[in-house]
């Protein structure tokens, strides 16, 4: 079975400038724009979903005195 049954097509528009970036920067390490694209993608979705977490946790965790990711971390073992 390929990988291409479990993926769909997404159409997107960028700037030149930055598909020509996007181009030589996967072209670099050996990768397609589309997993460049897929893994940046990924990563935006990842981090703005912490930082919701992190608002929303964020009034617990200074009554518990947690300032830092360490700290939480520490915490929670």
């Amino acid at each position: 079975m390929t990988k291409r049954k479990t993926t769909e097509v997404l159409s997107v528009s960028l700037p030149k400038d930055l598909k020509k970036h996007l181009t030589e920067f996967s072209q670099e390490r050996g990768l397609s724009a589309s997993q460049v694209t897929a893994d940046a993608l990924k990563r935006y979705i990842f981090i703005s979903e912490w930082r919701k977490l992190q608002k929303a946790f964020a009034p617990a965790f200074d009554k518990l005195g947690l300032k830092t990711d360490d700290d939480v971390e520490e915490y929670f073992g």
